[in-house]
């Protein structure tokens, strides 16, 4: 087999084996979203946490552009309920592929309004109400999930297959690195895994990852929080 690599636009990965199947899937593979976006409980009250997560990406099929893979993660988070900002770092950015980039992952996601969180919550709580008014008189907008109040959230029914994430099967071993080393960190639960990723070969299916994830409540006039925007 003559491997080929073939350079993506920002959003697009890059395939080194198997470049073929990725494009020619049959129907059969193709998953649905039926099950995204469902509540699976009552509304709970929840706050913000933020946190930075970090960690190194190694692949043997996929390689992504530095702005592809930043752009992939920042959707999938956001399907999660959670605002991330991405960045990836490589010596190979930002004019070629990234080989094994580190990824530093800024992200605010909802948590459980329990009497531990609201403790730790509470551990800085004068450092950041400066923040909030320093950015204040700067004129600079303070996002919701930058807040400390809470709010209401519930937990709903994510699939993280096709769909809106436009997830190929290539992507089966970022979405296994996810499952390791950023989903523990996050108010998500694993209630479907057909991750199954085969060592150094293209995997046939797209994988398929259904979770429970804390979301939060949509307010009367804002878009269904974490789903993209159209």
């Amino acid at each position: 087999m003559t491997h080929r690599q073939c350079v993506p636009t920002a959003s697009a990965p890059v395939i080194t084996l198997g470049v073929a199947l990725l494009f020619g899937m049959p129907a059969a593979f193709a998953a649905t979203d039926a099950a995204a976006d469902q509540p699976v409980a009552e509304p709970v009250q929840a706050i913000w946490k933020q946190q930075e997560i970090s960690f190194y990406y190694q692949s043997f099929t996929t390689f992504y552009s530095c702005t592809g893979l930043e752009g992939k993660l920042e959707r999938i988070m956001l399907a999660l309920g959670v605002h991330a900002k991405v960045r990836v770092r490589s010596a190979d950015c930002p004019s070629s592929v990234a080989r094994m980039p580190r990824v530093v992952m800024k992200v605010a996601g909802p948590i459980e309004a329990t009497p531990d969180a609201l403790a730790e919550r509470d551990k800085d709580k004068s450092v950041r109400e400066l923040t909030e008014r320093v950015q204040q008189g700067k004129h600079r907008k303070v996002e919701r999930y930058e807040s400390q109040d809470q709010f209401p959230a519930q937990w709903r029914r994510v699939s993280l297959t096709r769909g809106r994430l436009d997830l190929q099967p290539g992507d089966c071993e970022l979405i296994e690195e996810l499952q390791k080393k950023v989903l523990p960190k996050l108010a998500v639960r694993i209630v479907n895994d057909d991750v199954q990723c085969a060592p150094n070969q293209l995997t046939l299916g797209q994988p398929r990852l259904e979770v429970e994830a804390l979301v939060e409540m949509p307010k009367a006039d804002d878009a269904p929080a974490g789903q993209p925007d159209a």
